[in-house]
């Protein structure tokens, strides 16, 4: 009888672990919990598919559905607990989820769920088949048992947010990219942007770098579907969405689980009852929020435009771009941090190009930039060890209303993008090796 190696026991033990203690988490919460928001216990299971739903329902009615006091009403109505989980989003989110309102509201956010949980997983898969992970590691079992317990990801899943959907679509965007399918690529991300708006940023960086027919497809596609928006959802939910809905966006949201820069200065200067704030200056937020937001833009761009086209590592600025994200778009829960996912994952393939000496990294700063990444690791998922810190009462007295310690999400966030930035600049006038780990197709 063959005997298996320690390396194979080890991989075969991993996706033993995986299937059987990971996958019962998700099944567990996905059947009793997807919906537990209805229930008026202070969870928030489903309570962003709720907004989804009912913004559906709303469409198949044909009323207004970004209109807030309908939306009030139908959630009264229903006998749901109110809060500020309004839709906000254009209108094709809530034309694809008019399918889910054939089904009752707790079925369809079981439904919902495991349709979400099973496009994560197809998420990591093109992510780990895109960067070629498999030829640098053998140990991908471990980067999934990882992945599937990422705090974001978790949060994203239970609250039946719609961030694996942009996930997807961004990984499915590099990944046409890097097969040389750059219109059915804009595609995805026009798709992208026309779920959630943010992505968009990803679509100027793809016209930053002059990938006319990527950003042709994604601005077709963007037009094609708003024209067939109007047409379906009718002219005046348009116009409540862009008069009210839009500037709301763009007002103070004070609240812990809001980790943009937006929701960090915020919580510092905007008055509240989550934390103890320092001083109501809706000026100093405003002001510190745009200066800091427009800094962040062009220190993107700069690094970005100044990659030579031969050693342009595309995967890399992606993740820049990726990173910026959610420190720019005033309101970014936690759950849309699952989107680092990607550029994790990106970091993951350049350690260990490093450490097998196919990237020209000096040791000192690849340890160094590693350490840093296993810190922002941490931080980014600290919100659930909050969460258990928040139920001893002693915290709850003095470090718990604290806001720069609830940031600590956003620290690891940034410290993300300095690395990033740092891998960039690094990696701009070294060597080119011909590898194909290196190039997209």
């Amino acid at each position: 009888m063959r005997r298996l190696s320690p390396q194979r026991l080890l991989k075969i033990s991993l996706i033993l672990i995986f299937i059987l203690l990971v996958l019962p988490l998700y099944l567990g919460r996905g059947m009793n919990d997807s919906l537990d928001h209805a229930h008026g216990t202070g969870t928030v299971g489903g309570i962003d598919f709720k907004a989804y739903y009912i913004a559906a329902d709303m469409l198949r009615a044909g009323k207004d559905f970004y209109d807030v006091e309908l939306q009030t009403q139908e959630v009264l109505a229903r006998g749901l607990p109110l809060n500020e989980s309004f839709y906000i989003y254009p209108p094709l989110l809530a034309i694809c989820f008019l399918p889910l309102t054939a089904l009752p509201m707790q079925t369809a956010a079981q439904l919902w769920f495991f349709i979400n949980l099973s496009l994560y997983g197809l998420s990591l898969i093109l992510i780990a088949r895109s960067l070629e992970l498999s030829r640098l590691t053998k140990m991908l079992p471990l980067f999934w048992i990882l992945a599937f317990l990422f705090p974001p990801a978790l949060f994203t899943l239970y609250k039946g947010q719609v961030n694996i959907v942009i996930l997807l679509l961004l990984a499915m965007t590099y990944w046409l990219y890097r097969k040389g399918s750059q219109p059915v690529a804009g595609l995805a991300l026009g798709l992208a942007v026309m779920i959630k708006v943010i992505p968009a940023c990803l679509l100027v960086y793809f016209l930053w770098k002059r990938r006319y027919v990527l950003s042709l497809a994604a601005i077709s596609t963007i037009v094609i579907i708003s024209i067939l928006g109007l047409m379906i959802v009718g002219l005046t939910p348009h116009k409540t969405y862009l008069i009210e809905v839009l500037p709301s966006l763009a007002q103070p949201r004070p609240n812990p689980a809001n980790q943009s820069l937006g929701g960090f200065f915020s919580l510092l200067f905007i008055e509240h009852l989550y934390t103890e704030y320092f001083t109501h200056r809706p000026v100093l937020w405003k002001a510190l929020t745009w200066t800091l937001s427009v800094a962040l833009i062009v220190a993107t761009a700069a690094i970005c435009s100044r990659q030579r086209r031969g050693a342009q590592r595309v995967e890399l600025e992606m993740s820049l771009v990726i990173a910026t994200l959610p420190l720019i778009a005033n309101i970014a829960w936690v759950d849309m941090f699952v989107l680092l996912v990607f550029p994790y994952a990106v970091l993951l393939k350049y350690f260990l190009m490093a450490r097998g000496h196919r990237l020209s990294i000096a040791p000192r700063l690849s340890k160094a930039l590693l350490g840093c990444a296993c810190g922002s690791v941490f931080l980014v998922s600290s919100s659930r060890f909050l969460d258990l810190l928040a139920s001893f009462a002693g915290w709850q007295s003095w470090l718990m209303r604290n806001p720069l310690f609830l940031s600590l999400p956003i620290y690891g966030l940034a410290i993300l993008w300095l690395i990033l930035a740092t891998l960039l600049i690094h990696l701009r006038d070294a060597p080119v090796p011909n590898h194909s780990l290196l190039e997209p197709r």
